[in-house]
């Protein structure tokens, strides 16, 4: 594993571009130290996009740091058993007990092994499997109960990972898509959004296609989707993404992929980062 002079420190800033509290900065990983105030990025890729790197003479040395290699870790089935209750105390799960048949969000919580977490008032933890049924962690995200969306404030994040939680060593986390381990030989045709909550919705919407998520809008490279390989896959960028996705998309199909990235999102008059449910949402109003 490489690593650059510097790397992102803990904690966030406002922005320089647009001054919400969502800027991560860039820190000098000999001693510790921020570099100057513009270089770091923005964690709102797509309404915000701000992302500079040190560069010029603000770099002490750019040659590349070779840490010792770190031992993949992954969660015990025993963690993820424990998570799989309580969801009267989690609101996307009431949500989704709201707005959809109760048999099928139940099959649908199985299927891809939504947890509750004791953090944010019931949180939703969203296992990440692999295909060879290794736990490789689990995002925790707190939704609203009302609208299902995703809540947020530009002072505090309510996002967090269950490595975190249990004090294993961020290095160690190899992230994978959610919903991979619901690949076998029997899948034909996979689609992938950003989010998982859209995933899970959509396996209900949609169950023709097995759903996955990347858990952002940069999730969809290779590490990631290397299972998928030899598997017809359709892509659904949030509004704003397609043509980073694009651009992924087509030098995988050089390897041997076979993706293909849909533009109904940006062929409609719909705000940047809506995805598919936003969509279905705002339908459903008219």
């Amino acid at each position: 594993m490489k690593q650059y002079k510097y790397q992102f420190g803990k904690g966030k800033f406002n922005c320089p571009k647009c001054n919400k509290k969502r800027f991560v900065k860039y820190i000098e990983t000999e001693t510790g130290h921020y570099a100057d105030s513009q270089y770091g990025r923005c964690d709102r890729e797509i309404k915000c996009g701000y992302f500079e790197y040190p560069n010029g003479n603000s770099i002490i040395n750019y040659n590349y740091v070779a840490p010792p290699p770190v031992k993949p870790t992954y969660i015990d089935r025993e963690i993820l058993q424990k998570t799989l209750t309580k969801y009267e105390l989690n609101p996307l799960a009431t949500y989704l007990y709201n707005h959809y048949d109760k048999d099928e969000v139940n099959v649908t919580i199985d299927k891809y092994q939504v947890g509750t977490s004791k953090m944010y008032n019931g949180a939703t933890v969203f296992w990440q499997m692999d295909n060879t049924g290794k736990i490789r962690t689990g995002k925790i995200m707190a939704y609203d109960i009302a609208t299902g969306g995703r809540i947020q404030d530009d002072n505090i994040s309510y996002v967090n990972w269950v490595h975190f939680k249990l004090k294993i060593p961020k290095d160690s986390i190899r992230q994978c898509l959610f919903g991979l381990h619901l690949l076998n030989a029997k899948t034909k045709q996979v689609a992938i959004v950003e989010s998982e909550k859209t995933a899970i919705i959509m396996s209900i919407e949609s169950p023709n296609y097995t759903w996955m998520s990347t858990g952002t809008i940069s999730g969809l490279k290779y590490e990631y989707l290397a299972p998928l390989k030899g598997t017809t896959i359709i892509a659904f960028p949030d509004k704003g993404g397609y043509a980073q996705w694009q651009k992924t998309a087509e030098k995988l199909n050089e390897k041997g992929f076979e993706i293909e990235v849909s533009q109904f999102l940006e062929n409609k008059e719909y705000d940047d980062g809506w995805d598919l449910v936003d969509v279905l949402n705002y339908e459903s109003k008219k």
